[in-house]
C-alpha cells in the first residue's frame, strides 16, 4: 500500500508543480549526508517518516462492496497518517528556494489526490487526503534525520485508507419470492404462488405501472419492483414505447 501512496504523490508532484522528468528527480531515500552527495541535478525528496493510525479520520460501522463480481460485507476501512519530509536540492540557492515554493503552493492547494494521479493499487480507495502538518503536530527531528545539513522542510501529511483484505461474502440478491398454500382439509391439493423481482434500467422509470397476468405493482425509487408471475408470462412495464420481458424458469428479469 505504501509504494501505491509514494507513486501517487510522485505523479501528481510532477504534475502539479510540475516536475520535469528530463530536468527533476524525485526520490524518497532517507536524505543522509552519503545520500546527498551522489545528486548531480535537481533534485525533491520525499521522505516517509512517521506512519500512525488515524483517529481524527476514523469510520465506523458496515458497508457493502464488490470484490471480484461478489459483493461483500465489511467493516469501514482503517485510515493511516503518513508523514512526508519534503525537501529540495539544488547547486543554486535561489533554484532551491522557487522549487520549494512551487511544493509549498501545492501542498496548500490541494485537499486531496485528484483520482488523475491515483496509482491502480488506490483505485478502489478513497483518495487520499493532503495537508500540510500543523505546529503543534510532533516533530522531526531535522539535525538528525538530515545529518546535521541545515535545510528548509515541508513537513506533508497524508491521509490513506488501508484495504485490509477482509470481507464476508454476501449471498446472491433475491429473484423471485415462493408461497406455498394448501389445504387443511385436504393436504395434497397445494397452490404455489411466484412473486418475481425484476430491475429496470431505464430513465424515468421510477412510478412506472408493471403488469403481468397474475398481477401489477409499479416500479420502485431503485428501479426494482416484485410481482406475481409464472415462467412463460409476460411483463409488460408501461413507459413510451412499453417495455416487455419473458419470466425465465428461475430467476428474476432485467429490463434495459
Amino acid at each position: 500500500m505504501l509504494e501505491f501512496v509514494d507513486a501517487s504523490l510522485e505523479s501528481f508532484l510532477r504534475a502539479t508543480v510540475p516536475l520535469s522528468a528530463t530536468d527533476v528527480d524525485v526520490a524518497f531515500d532517507a536524505p543522509s549526508r552519503e545520500w546527498s552527495a551522489k545528486l548531480n541535478r535537481p533534485t525533491v525528496n520525499i521522505f516517509l517518516w512517521d506512519i500512525k493510525r488515524s483517529t481524527d479520520h476514523a469510520r465506523t460501522g458496515m458497508e457493502t462492496v464488490i470484490r471480484n463480481d461478489q459483493p461483500q460485507r465489511r467493516l469501514a476501512l482503517p485510515r493511516v497518517e503518513l508523514r512526508y519530509l519534503v525537501t529540495a536540492w539544488t547547486s543554486e540557492h535561489r533554484d532551491e528556494r522557487a522549487l520549494l515554493s512551487e511544493l509549498l503552493r501545492v501542498a496548500l492547494t490541494y485537499g486531496e489526490i485528484p483520482e488523475t494521479y491515483l496509482s491502480a493499487g488506490l483505485s478502489e480507495l478513497a483518495a487520499p487526503r493532503l495537508s500540510m502538518a500543523r505546529s503543534s503536530d510532533p516533530q522531526v527531528d531535522l539535525f538528525r534525520t538530515l545529518e546535521g545539513q541545515i535545510k528548509p522542510t515541508l513537513d506533508l501529511l497524508v491521509v490513506s485508507e488501508v484495504d485490509t483484505g477482509f470481507g464476508t461474502p454476501l449471498a446472491a440478491p433475491v429473484t423471485e419470492i415462493g408461497v406455498g398454500l394448501s389445504d387443511i382439509d385436504n393436504p395434497l391439493r397445494r397452490g404455489e404462488l411466484r412473486r418475481v423481482a425484476g430491475e429496470v434500467r431505464i430513465e424515468g422509470a421510477v412510478g412506472a405501472l408493471v403488469t403481468s397476468p397474475r398481477g401489477g405493482t409499479r416500479v420502485n425509487e431503485s428501479g426494482r419492483f416484485l410481482v406475481a408471475a409464472a415462467a412463460g408470462d409476460e411483463i409488460v412495464v408501461e413507459l413510451d414505447p412499453p417495455r416487455t420481458a419473458l419470466v425465465p424458469a428461475v430467476g428474476g428479469v432485467v429490463i434495459d
